[in-house]
C-alpha cells in the first residue's frame, strides 16, 4: 500500500507538471486540460486512500512480517491454460473503434464479436 500510494502521488505529480510545462509552451487548452485531469484522478485516490485507508485485504497484503507459507494450498479456484476470447474481445473493440473511423457498416461486424467474445469468456469462466 505505501508503495502505491507512493506512485499515485508521483503520478498525479507528473500529469499536473507535465499538464503546466505544455501549456506553457504551446499555450494550447485542450491538451493542458487532459494532461491536468490524467494527474487529478490519481490525486483524488491518493487523497482517499490516505484519508480512509486500505481495505483490510490491502493491509494484510502489506503486512511486512507476513509469511508466504500461512496462504500455501488455498484454493484460487480454476483458471483456463489458454483461450482466444480475449483475442476476439480486442478484436470487436477495434473493429467498433474502425466503424466510428471508415464508416458504420462495420459496427455490427464489431458489435458481434464482441458480444460473442463476452458470452465465450462468461461460459468459460464458469467452469
Amino acid at each position: 500500500m505505501r508503495f502505491a500510494l507512493r506512485y499515485l502521488w508521483a503520478y498525479s505529480a507528473f500529469g499536473l507538471g507535465l499538464g503546466t510545462v505544455y501549456y506553457a509552451l504551446t499555450q494550447e487548452w485542450v491538451g493542458s486540460i487532459a494532461l491536468w485531469f490524467l494527474g487529478l484522478m490519481p490525486a483524488i485516490v491518493a487523497l482517499w486512500w490516505a484519508r480512509h485507508g486500505p481495505s483490510p485485504a490491502v493491509r494484510e497484503a502489506d503486512d511486512p512480517e507476513a509469511d508466504p507459507a500461512a496462504s500455501a494450498g488455498a484454493s484460487l479456484g480454476s483458471f483456463p491454460m489458454a483461450t482466444a476470447w480475449p483475442a476476439l474481445l480486442v478484436a470487436g473493440v477495434i473493429v467498433i473503434g474502425a466503424s466510428l473511423v471508415y464508416g458504420l457498416i462495420l459496427l455490427p461486424v464489431g458489435a458481434a464479436m464482441l458480444v460473442w467474445a463476452v458470452v465465450g469468456l462468461a461460459r468459460e469462466s464458469r467452469g
